[in-house]
């Protein structure tokens, strides 16, 4: 196991260059939230947590993290990965703690150390850490009540551009990138990167697969980001079954090369299992099922932050605040993906666009059972339709030697 310097650490931690040793800690809810005995001073004197939603944040951070990258070689690099995980998960249901605008020292942590230490052999590391910002910047926004943002009505509008764009900004969205290269880096895998047009088709796999399953959870949440909210809900079967084909013969064309297994393993469990692994989701409190749909009581539960949810409801206004939006678009270069910028700007009011589709001034969900962003027309759907149904030939395009499988390209 490699031994380097951590990096971003909250606190002077005894022999803090090692991995924390696996022992539990837990509290006296119905959930035991086990994490490492040396995590004890994670998020220490964070005034707006309190103790057992610090706990619950560790916990959920190190399962999300064991589950998809289960083996590493790097400790510190593991360890970082790690953190970067706790600020986002803060960021998923409570935005006002993780405002990066200032800098990039948000809950103790120093984030551009954090990425030097995961990213330090990576030519494509400002890149990586560009699509982190963009995560949690949108992410914040929407977790922050600002869902009349004039940041966010921008961000919301552009998702529904087209299913190209949906893919990139989801990928950006759910850190996809990001966290297939961290599992390399984890891996001591230095030498192995790939395109802008295979990123986008793993970036797409893992996203319809999660989207599939975890229908019903964003649409408690009122979420704007999900596959299935604008992609025909009809098609999700088939598209999990078509992305998670694409991704097994991925794994057979690289059965062969051991430096590949780390994306794999990432996209297999993200794409499913942690919704049974993970305490943070509802497999057992749903009976032992997945996808069950959501009831009153469980939105209920989502607005109080049940399991660390978050849900996003329309009507909340705080003023449109385009000097915030003014202030990301300038410092664009650090905290958004290159192109979202252009992207943002293109979301002009007044904008021609399909005037059966319906926009809105503030996003959020305005019933049960309905999701919070843009709504697609029938015709619009449809051309989202083509284009998930054609990620097969898309994928063999971005990666020929998926002609050597049984893949169905038809």
């Amino acid at each position: 196991m490699t031994d380097t310097t951590v990096a971003g650490s909250p606190a002077d931690v005894e022999n803090d260059s090692k991995l924390p040793s696996h022992q539990a800690r837990g509290d006296g809810s119905p959930d035991t939230w086990l994490y490492p005995e040396a995590w004890i001073d994670e998020l220490k004197g964070i005034a707006d947590l309190s103790a057992e939603t610090v706990r619950q944040i560790l916990a959920v951070a190190w399962e999300y993290t064991r589950c998809v990258i289960p083996v590493y070689t790097n400790s510190s690099r593991y360890l970082a990965f790690c953190r970067v995980i706790i600020v986002g998960i803060v960021a998923k249901f409570n935005g006002s703690l993780v405002d990066i605008l200032a800098g990039d020292t948000v809950l103790g942590y120093n984030l551009n150390e954090l990425f030097d230490t995961l990213f330090a052999q990576c030519p494509h590391r400002d890149a990586l850490a560009q699509d982190y910002r963009t995560f949690i910047i949108a992410t914040a926004e929407k977790t922050s009540n600002r869902q009349d943002s004039e940041l966010f009505r921008r961000y919301v509008n552009a998702l529904a551009e087209s299913p190209k764009t949906w893919f990139r900004i989801r990928d950006a969205d759910a850190i996809m990138r990001f966290s297939l290269a961290a599992a390399l880096a984890c891996n001591d895998i230095d030498n192995l990167m790939f395109t802008e047009e295979q990123f986008q088709i793993l970036g797409e796999i893992g996203c319809t697969m999660y989207d599939a399953v975890a229908f019903y959870k964003h649409r408690a949440e009122g979420e704007t980001n999900d596959t299935f909210a604008y992609v025909p809900s009809s098609l999700r079967q088939e598209a999990y079954r078509r992305a998670r084909e694409v991704l097994w013969a991925l794994d057979v064309a690289w059965a062969d090369y051991p430096g590949h297994l780390p994306i794999v393993n990432f996209i297999r469990s993200f794409g499913g299992p942690i919704h049974m692994m993970m305490g943070r989701y509802r497999f057992v409190e749903d009976g032992l099922t997945i996808g069950k749909p959501e009831t009153e009581d469980v939105i209920s539960q989502t607005r109080r932050k049940f399991k660390l949810w978050n849900r996003v409801d329309s009507g909340r206004e705080c003023g449109p605040d385009e000097a915030r939006y003014c202030e990301v678009i300038r410092q664009s270069g650090r905290l958004l993906f290159d192109g979202l910028a252009d992207l943002l700007q293109r979301q002009e009011p007044g904008r021609e666009r399909c005037d059966r589709c319906r926009y809105r001034m503030s996003y959020g969900a305005e019933r049960s059972g309905e999701f919070g962003g843009v709504e697609l027309c029938d015709e619009c759907r449809e051309g989202w339709r083509f284009y998930i149904e054609s990620l097969p030939q898309r994928a063999a395009a971005a990666f020929p030697e998926l002609h050597g499988t049984q893949l169905r390209l038809g």
